[in-house]
């Protein structure tokens, strides 16, 4: 994978950016819930008048997952309001992760099919959990290493490479999950994560651009990685599909869904495509339930849609 350059310009940008951002989340993590919660509302509402790409993306999305029963345009914008208020709860979550711990996430999160965590663990294999971009996923992965599970996400770089330390530094202090880049670079680091049996989660739902497989994903082909079926395939680690949703009251349902295991055929390709088509089938599921919680609705996750598409892509732009 090449590294992409970065002009002197643009650095000067991502330096003032954070040194803009990292100050503003520290003082937004010091304000009381009840207080940030309101401010966040008040920012979902102006954000959601603007004439952003974002939410243009969400109606178009909509219109491909629910083209068998159309939505309204007055549903559409219900659902995409909501959205927006998701995603700015979500920042105000991550900045204030420091104040969850083993003693009080109850008062943040529900388990729900916990045990199929150390189920999926017995057989000393390690474990793949897979999610999507929808709820919390910090707390999804983070209530387990809390609780002592060894536990190991996926993440992609950000553009800016000094919020990139940051977010990551950020998640592993007060997560304590291990966060393992999705490139080659850490790719032994994964391998030994998982032969050691540990816990590595994946969050699969958005456009895969370095070397991506096309797989239906609501009935059109979405450029995705393989990765979760082919260390599924070479380790034998168990997968077990989970979801963060957010309840009415504000706590989140993290839900660990049964373990599956597919077999292995000779033909490598065949067998993540079947699996990974299976992993969509169980995005498309959760999604249709809660479309207001599925942050990847403005991600444009069907704008390139064949492997031309990405013959410009020389670096992973996430």
């Amino acid at each position: 994978m090449a590294k992409r350059k970065i002009s002197k310009f643009q650095r000067f940008l991502y330096i003032l950016e954070y040194i803009v951002v990292v100050p503003i989340a520290f003082m937004l993590s010091l304000i009381p819930w009840r207080i940030s919660f309101f401010i966040g509302e008040i920012i979902a509402g102006i954000l959601f008048r603007l004439p952003l790409n974002f939410k243009s993306l969400c109606f178009k999305s909509l219109d491909i997952i629910f083209k068998d029963e159309p939505l309204t345009e007055e549903k559409k914008r219900i659902i995409v309001k909501k959205l927006y208020l998701s995603v700015v709860r979500y920042g105000i979550e991550f900045v204030k992760l420091r104040e969850i711990n083993i003693k009080n996430y109850e008062e943040f999160a529900v388990l729900d099919g916990y045990e199929n965590v150390g189920k999926a663990l017995e057989a000393g294999k390690g474990l793949i959990v897979i999610t999507a971009h929808m709820g919390n996923w910090d707390y999804l992965g983070g209530v387990p290493a809390l609780l002592g599970r060894n536990v190991a996400v996926i993440i992609n770089r950000q553009f800016n490479p000094y919020t990139d330390i940051w977010l990551k530094n950020y998640r592993e202090k007060y997560t304590k999950m291990k966060n393992f880049y999705n490139e080659v670079g850490d790719l032994k680091k994964i391998m030994k994560h998982i032969k050691q049996g540990g816990i590595v989660a994946f969050v699969n739902d958005q456009t895969y651009y370095f070397k991506p497989i096309f797989v239906p994903f609501f009935g059109l082909p979405a450029a995705t990685a393989d990765g979760p079926a082919r260390f599924h395939l070479m380790f034998g680690a168990p997968i077990i599909m989970a979801f963060s949703i957010r309840r009415p009251d504000g706590k989140y349902i993290l839900r660990y869904e049964e373990p599956v295991s597919f077999p292995s055929t000779d033909d490598m390709t065949k067998d993540c495509l079947d699996i990974t088509t299976w992993i969509n089938k169980q995005y498309e599921r959760i999604i249709r339930e809660y479309p207001d919680q599925w942050f990847s609705l403005g991600h444009g996750r069907w704008e390139r849609t064949k492997p031309e598409d990405f013959y410009d892509c020389e670096w992973d732009p996430y």
